[in-house]
């Protein structure tokens, strides 16, 4: 369906329009919430930020322009933004931090374990390095499947192959992934 058809369906008939939205976007969205909130919110608070997205962006339906941009890449700045708010509204909730105050020191330390995220960080660099790495149509099954959340059979019907080889892929790729980044990161994954 293109983004034009797709917004006309929500602007028509909003549950159908939403849920096909949804059903295409959530994975994202909910990658792009993950990424920048992961460390001050739980699962519940995600996954409520994750759907702030589509209430935003159904809100905000008008401002989408084709020449502007891809219904995706729209859904995508809205994640950023709405991801952003909640991050900052959450660290205004913990109050300001005196690094002088011990209780607010012990805060910080058992919440946000810095060499734990920068080893995190440099894991997903590199996970990221070895996708963009691959050949097609490997590296869009991958992204597709583990990213965007889509299921095999969607993924089969769009690459024009069946549902067998789009699985056997990427149960081969996931296994050059693997050996990719056991050898490519110290201590593994």
């Amino acid at each position: 369906m293109q983004d034009n058809e797709l917004i006309e369906l929500i602007k028509r008939n909003p549950n159908i329009g939403l849920s096909k939205l949804m059903s295409d976007y959530m994975g994202l969205v909910c990658s792009i919430v993950r990424e920048k909130i992961n460390s001050v919110c739980d699962e519940f608070e995600m996954e409520a930020c994750a759907s702030d997205v589509f209430i935003d962006f159904y809100n905000n339906i008008d401002r989408f322009s084709e020449e502007k941009g891809s219904l995706k890449a729209f859904l995508c700045v809205i994640a950023k933004r709405r991801a952003i708010d909640t991050f900052r509204k959450k660290i205004k909730e913990v109050g300001n931090i005196s690094v002088d105050d011990e209780e607010s020191y012990v805060y910080i330390a058992d919440t946000i374990d810095i060499e734990e995220a920068y080893i995190k960080r440099e894991q997903k660099k590199a996970l990221l390095e070895a996708i963009n790495s691959l050949g097609e149509p490997d590296r869009e099954i991958i992204v597709r499947k583990y990213y965007m959340g889509e299921s095999s059979k969607s993924i089969s019907e769009r690459l024009s192959m069946t549902v067998t080889a789009v699985d056997t892929r990427s149960s081969r790729t996931l296994g050059k992934l693997k050996k990719y980044l056991m050898a490519s990161i110290p201590g593994g994954i």
